[in-house]
């Protein structure tokens, strides 16, 4: 929930040049800021390369491709197997089907040409 902060001369307090006791650098540390984040290491762009960046960049990807291979659930003889069973048989079928189809329409076109 959103923090509503009363204006400057309506929490009862003295307005900006009527006494305000409370020094300048405590009122800066009542604002809530951003943490600073820590610097990032940043090579200077004049000193590398553009072969050296690509190397680099080629180097990173291979690495990567690496990384996520290792991930992969690789199958076990038996389900490879068994895939390019399923595979060959439905190339079967689609086969079977269209010579048919073939078939069909060549004779149709043959009788009416």
């Amino acid at each position: 929930m959103a923090r509503i902060r009363p204006a400057r001369n309506q929490d009862g307090g003295p307005s900006k040049g009527e006494g305000d006791k409370t020094p300048a650098r405590a009122r800066r540390r009542e604002r809530t800021s951003p943490r600073p984040q820590a610097p990032q290491k940043r090579e200077k762009s004049g000193s590398v390369t553009k072969a050296v960046q690509e190397r680099r960049r080629g180097s990173q990807f291979v690495s990567d491709v690496i990384a996520e291979l290792r991930k992969v659930q690789w199958p076990t003889r038996s389900q490879l197997a068994q895939s390019t069973a399923v595979v060959l048989l439905v190339v079967a079928i689609v086969v079977v089907y269209l010579a048919a189809v073939d078939a069909v329409v060549s004779r149709a076109v043959s009788a009416i040409f």
